[in-house]
């Protein structure tokens, strides 16, 4: 089966329980993080045109930008190139005000975006101006993308590896190898590792200006957004990243991959991976390879921050117990709750770590 099947097939088995009447848009919204909008739209297509009605269509308007025309990146270009402003927030501001004086509207993503597509001699310039003006742990970046081997885990699969860049040094805070597919909360999930592991390391909250997420695959709708923005002050934007360091680093990390694991005579094992992985991505940055052990987290003052990144579920406890992904926990401190309903959170790529709560209050942290 080629990938454009497995999109279809994806996206069919996202829509089917609402096509079904089993649920509503709204809840699948809420399970997988996909807009109203996006879901609305696979289900009048395939309703339409079937499973061809479900295909990755080409956007028009790939490599331009809808609000704002090429007057308005010549105004941006020639404004960047004559500020000498040292902080980006105030570059964007200056930009954008000018702009309205000539009638566009342009946001932050945007106005990122295109200081990104910028081409030649002012694309090098600019680069060099963001990497004076940026601060250690004020952009982040998270990058997702798929490695070209064969692992190992409930069956043979392509895998794929989810990077977090500080966007003002391009270090590598954070990595994930993933052999199931991921979702918005996945990778929302993987953020809020990240973010944990940074409050751990430098033992005070670490909370950047914005993330940006570049995922093919997993866009952030704007009411998950804007949730967690209330809650953390953290901006969360969809983005897709242009910088050249790091497509060379996603190049050289394929090609080394394939050199250690393509045609030999075995199927590998994600751990056989994460071994590789290991040093390779931490190789200048040793203080960020650390696990995040259940101890670690639980004793973290600043976890709870974050939880509003996590995806979150219902069950009822029976037993001192609950049923999960078929997977029974069970623990003494659940003892206190039987017969309630509690509210679960956890993060899709680690589901054996789970957040209790009980009446909107954090109640307690359990695994397997």
């Amino acid at each position: 089966m080629n990938s454009l099947d497995e999109l279809k097939i994806k996206r069919f088995k996202i829509i089917e329980p609402f096509l079904k009447k089993e649920k509503k848009l709204k809840d699948i919204e809420n399970e997988t993080g996909i807009s109203y909008a996006t879901l609305k739209r696979w289900t009048k297509s395939y309703k339409e045109n079937g499973l061809f009605g479900l295909e990755k269509k080409e956007r028009e308007d790939k490599n331009s930008f809808k609000v704002i025309d090429q007057e308005g990146i010549s105004i941006i270009k020639d404004l960047c190139s004559k500020e000498n402003e040292s902080n980006i927030s105030k570059l964007y501001e200056s930009c954008k005000n000018t702009l309205k004086e000539k009638d566009y509207n342009i946001s932050y993503p945007t106005f990122y975006r295109i200081l990104n597509n910028l081409d030649g001699f002012f694309k090098k310039s600019v680069s060099f101006h963001l990497n004076k003006i940026k601060k250690s742990n004020e952009i982040f970046s998270v990058i997702e993308m798929p490695i070209s081997i064969f692992v190992q885990s409930t069956k043979v699969v392509v895998p794929s590896v989810l990077l977090l860049f500080d966007l003002s040094d391009l270090k590598i805070i954070h990595y994930s190898l993933n052999t199931d597919p991921t979702n918005i909360y996945s990778i929302l999930g993987f953020i809020k590792e990240a973010l944990l592991k940074l409050s751990i390391l430098e033992n005070k909250l670490i909370k950047p200006k914005e993330i940006l997420i570049d995922s093919e695959n997993n866009t952030i709708s704007k009411s998950i957004s804007k949730e967690i923005f209330n809650k953390t002050n953290i901006k969360i934007s969809n983005y897709t990243s242009y910088d050249e360091e790091i497509k060379k680093f996603a190049n050289l990390l394929n090609e080394d991959l394939n050199k250690n694991f393509f045609d030999k005579d075995k199927i590998f094992l994600k751990k056989d991976v994460e071994d590789f992985l290991n040093p390779y991505i931490y190789l200048d940055n040793q203080d960020y390879n650390f696990e995040l052990e259940f101890n670690l987290i639980k004793n973290c003052e600043f976890s709870k921050e974050f939880d509003v990144l996590l995806q979150s579920t219902t069950r009822k406890i029976s037993a001192s117990s609950f049923r999960f992904k078929n997977i029974i926990f069970k623990s003494n401190i659940l003892k206190s709750l039987e017969g309630q309903e509690v509210e679960l959170k956890f993060n899709p790529l680690d589901q054996k770590k789970i957040y209790i709560f009980f009446k909107n209050q954090f109640y307690d942290l359990i695994t397997t």
